[in-house]
């Protein structure tokens, strides 16, 4: 049994002493929290990132604006249901897309943005279509004259 000279005593008080402290709960929903932020924070910085290198990458070509006009669209929470409406601008844009040495016209409509933003047509943009096609266009912005 137990001898004072036994050294596994100080081992098995020490591990009682530990187990009979109150643990704090939040310290996990701290731990919890930190990861969760840290995780979303990691994940923006990837599609900023992703985002960036096919602006910088990618070929860009002009496009102009054939055709514009405003559209109600219905918002919707994540369960479907109607939280409101709002008015948005769309367009149909034409451009050329070169690859590989060789020009492809193209022409798609796009939501350019709201009425607030003015466009009209004739203005020029900036854009970046997907390798390939003529789809998954990002504007990067107005030409200035």
């Amino acid at each position: 049994m137990d001898h004072p000279s036994d050294p596994n005593i100080d081992f098995i008080e020490m591990r009682e002493a530990i187990e009979d402290t109150p643990r704090d709960e939040s310290t996990g929903q701290l731990w919890l929290l930190a990861v969760v932020v840290g995780s979303c924070l990691i994940f923006g910085i990837l599609v900023f990132g992703i985002w960036s290198w096919r602006i910088s990458h990618f070929p860009h070509a002009v496009a102009t604006i054939a055709e514009v006009w405003n559209r109600e669209v219905i918002i919707k929470d994540r369960l479907g249901f109607e939280t409101g409406r709002k008015t948005i601008t769309e367009g149909r844009i034409s451009f050329t897309r070169t690859h590989a040495g060789k020009s492809y016209p193209c022409e798609m409509t796009i939501e350019l943005g709201g009425p607030k933003d003015n466009f009209a047509i004739g203005q020029k943009l900036d854009v970046v279509p997907a390798t390939g096609t003529c789809q998954r266009v990002d504007v990067v912005g107005r030409i200035r004259d």
